[in-house]
């Protein structure tokens, strides 16, 4: 499915503790304020609850094709706008065919997705009030599994992936303050780069029931993601930790009986909801998400390859101190 979006979003909490100095620095915060001992502690609080544990939530929501569905747009953050357009997908490649034990097939099953995320920092309090900093992410994600079908109503996937992400900061000091530290900490703090990795296993159970002509599907998708950092141009910054998340969600298809241009007309969408654990759970400020779709499609089956609809879908998306919305092209393919 490809899907472009934009999302606006309320604004995010953030705080500042011990566990978030060790994830950004990989050091305590002793030797973290030895290293800049010209750069005031409020200032690395201030940077340390901007970052954080958002460098591996923002490589998970960039490059995890599950968290994209396509292209779009995402905006939110107490101290940041934060965009994240992607392009991803994923789902069997083949038909299903015969295991040779009893009724059970299987079916090979890829998965891609490219992100990138922008995010614009302006801080309103403290020390570095008035200023303002910046953060790229690329994020390119691959991987594969196999779709295991117990009947025809019933399959499990388990999947396997990886997500290469390139963060780049950018600082842009506005006030004497940030002139300070520029000179103070410019790539150490400020204006570095960094390269990480993430492996993502996965598993996922959907179960399909058609009512007269009505389709319903749950399904229930676990994923873990692991996240190191393995190359950045500051000698104290970098990135390790765990992540989790799971996604129980509903979706109906319903045809209408109507025809647009020769094809039927469907509408339908689903409702999710997504737990967060871990260090994305950290970075996010949330440890759920909720996600309520509508949709309104032409169904090409049978026409264009293996395109099972093309139309236009619309999301709203909230959480604890968050909250958005997505409207954008919804396309599916079957095989």
């Amino acid at each position: 499915m490809t899907v472009k979006t934009m999302m606006r979003a309320k604004p995010f909490g953030y705080g500042v503790s011990a566990r978030i100095v060790s994830i950004l620095f990989g050091l305590t915060p002793a030797m973290v304020l030895a290293q800049l001992p010209n750069v005031p502690p409020e200032a690395i609080a201030q940077f340390q609850s901007v970052v954080g544990d958002r460098i591996e939530a923002v490589s998970i929501i960039a490059g995890d094709y599950a968290a994209a569905g396509g292209i779009y747009t995402f905006r939110g953050g107490t101290l940041a706008n934060l965009a994240i357009t992607k392009v991803g997908a994923g789902g069997q490649v083949a038909e299903a065919r015969s295991l040779g034990v009893g009724d059970l097939q299987w079916a090979p099953v890829l998965l891609g997705n490219v992100g990138f995320v922008s995010a614009d920092n302006s801080f309103e309090t403290g020390f570095l009030a008035g200023n303002e900093t910046s953060y790229h992410t690329l994020a390119i994600a691959g991987g594969g599994g196999v779709a295991i079908y117990f009947t025809e109503h019933l399959r499990l996937v388990p999947t396997l992936s990886g997500i290469y992400g390139h963060v780049e900061n950018e600082f842009h000091p506005q006030n004497a303050n940030g002139d300070l530290i520029v000179s103070a900490a410019d790539g150490t703090l400020v204006s570095w780069t960094m390269q990480t990795w993430s492996v993502v296993p996965g598993l996922e159970l959907d179960y399909k029931w058609k009512w007269r002509r009505t389709i319903f599907e749950l399904s229930s998708r676990y994923a873990f993601f692991h996240t190191e950092s393995y190359q950045s141009s500051s000698p104290i910054l970098s990135a390790n930790g765990d992540s989790t998340t799971w996604e129980n969600k509903l979706d109906v298809d319903v045809p209408l009986d109507l025809k647009v241009f020769g094809r039927e007309l469907h509408t339908g969408g689903f409702f999710s909801r997504t737990e967060i654990f871990g260090d994305a759970a950290n970075g996010l400020r949330t440890d759920y998400v909720y996600t309520a779709n509508a949709r309104l499609v032409l169904d090409f089956l049978g026409e264009f390859w293996k395109v099972r609809w093309v139309g236009v879908g619309a999301s709203y998306i909230w959480g604890h101190d968050m909250g958005g919305w997505s409207v954008g092209l919804d396309l599916r393919f079957q095989f």
